[in-house]
């Protein structure tokens, strides 16, 4: 099905690949985890044939790849990009989508409309639609790269179904995720992987998921990568923005949850259109809205700012590099260069220094390892105890609850009132699933 055999891989000095040995069976489900800059994704790149190797063999047959950035065509319908992918041919617009309608259906994940624009979809359903076209040619082996990040739970239950159904007729996946629990839930073999090694590779009966952490950070403690909640948040008293039925105050975190597509993204992009001086946005897609791939890193950083000097914003991005532990050559690297996780900590950078009074931030931890996760958090807390207000719309319960002073639920476009994170917890999938 897959074998890769001391497999090497550099970009300049950079060892991203270091030696691996890597094989899946038809039928397996193979969980592949590691902090960002581990190699996980170009390892999958070079078992795809995207990405050359510079020493090794591969053995590979069919392959669906579902990368964390989207490979969509924005001005294109759903069942336009399906077509793309299915090759239909020359047939009507009408047959088009019929046959959309029934690759998605065969698919048995829920993504309606298939006449709507790639561009108008929420980030899950993109997310959704890239699985459906990686699937729709019935492949072999079946690589998932941090599918679940930009899903709620209910959605990564569907998903898992999915797995679990191509698993049982033969397909071999490869399952990428820095949620480490999702890993333990889905996969029947973990393998973990540390600056380009794979250092583990077990059975995942009997594994949990502190050992797991501990594997791919190198730490000895035993709450590696735990969630914590916010403690003695400070008095929230002045009003930074009311909008409807939302209203953000400093040095509170306001956390709105939900589906996909019931209209989060419609709250942003409302508050975006206010121009609000001294806000700060940290999109939910930074491929498409946060970054210019081929600018390089200082460049990236320095967007925004009331002037640009080549030598400042240089040494800038050096220490903001060392700060955010973003993984890269230096400064001059090209953000397309990076991995997924670093591309995240180079928008976080450069929207979180320059401390805004008002902060909106969009699935701020998607793609990001245990332990960069656990730095955001912190950034985030440290921003709001400084006056801060901070309106996280996330897909990561666990997230919403550690991190928020309040919590609302959106459904079809109305947000719940305001909850406590306990009270969110009890209520959310009641109030998500449009039945409390």
């Amino acid at each position: 099905m897959l074998l890769l055999d001391h497999v090497t891989r550099r970009f300049g000095s950079l060892v991203a690949v270091d030696d691996v040995t890597f094989a899946i069976d038809p039928g397996e489900i193979v969980g592949l985890v590691g902090e960002n800059g581990a190699g996980k994704s170009t390892l999958m790149r070079i078992a795809a044939g995207e990405t050359s190797a510079d020493a090794g063999t591969i053995r590979t047959r069919s392959i669906g790849f579902v990368h964390q950035h989207f490979a969509l065509v924005p001005r294109f319908t759903i069942a336009e990009n399906l077509a793309l992918r299915r090759r239909f041919g020359l047939v009507s617009k009408k047959r088009i989508e019929r046959l959309a309608e029934e690759t998605i259906a065969a698919s048995g994940i829920e993504l309606t409309r298939v006449d709507r624009l790639a561009a108008d979809l929420s980030v899950g359903e993109k997310a959704k639609l890239e699985l459906i076209k990686a699937i729709a040619t019935k492949p072999e082996l079946l690589v998932l790269d941090e599918p679940t990040s930009v899903l709620t739970p209910i959605e990564s239950a569907e998903l898992f179904g999915v797995i679990r159904r191509l698993a049982a007729t033969g397909t071999a996946i490869v399952f990428i995720s820095h949620k480490v629990p999702e890993v333990l839930a889905i996969a029947q073999r973990i393998v973990v992987m540390r600056r380009g090694r794979i250092v583990e590779d077990r059975m995942a009966g009997g594994r949990t998921a502190e050992d797991i952490a501990r594997a791919m950070l190198n730490l000895s403690d035993s709450h590696a990568g735990e969630l914590t909640r916010r403690a003695g948040a400070p008095a929230a008293t002045q009003t930074l923005l009311h909008l409807d039925n939302l209203t953000l105050r400093a040095s509170e975190i306001v956390a709105i949850i939900g589906v996909s597509g019931n209209g989060q993204s419609a709250i942003v992009e409302a508050i975006h259109a206010l121009h609000l001086e001294g806000a700060a946005f940290i999109p939910e897609d930074r491929t498409r809205d946060a970054l210019v791939a081929e600018m390089t890193i200082a460049e990236n950083l320095a967007l925004g700012a009331p002037r640009w000097n080549r030598s400042e914003a240089g040494t800038a991005a050096v220490e903001l590099i060392r700060r955010y532990g973003i993984r890269a050559r230096g400064p001059n690297q090209l953000a397309a260069e990076l991995s997924g996780g670093n591309q995240q900590k180079v928008v976080l950078a450069r929207a979180l220094e320059r401390n805004p009074e008002i902060i909106i931030a969009s699935e701020p931890t998607r793609g990001l390892d245990i332990e960069s996760t656990r730095f955001v958090h912190e950034r985030l807390r440290d921003a709001a105890a400084n006056g801060a207000a901070i309106l996280l719309t996330t897909s990561d319960l666990d997230e919403a609850f550690a991190l928020s002073d309040r919590v609302h639920v959106i459904y079809r476009g109305e947000l719940s009132a305001s909850l406590t994170p306990e009270e969110a917890e009890r209520q959310a999938g009641a109030l998500m699933a449009g039945i409390a």
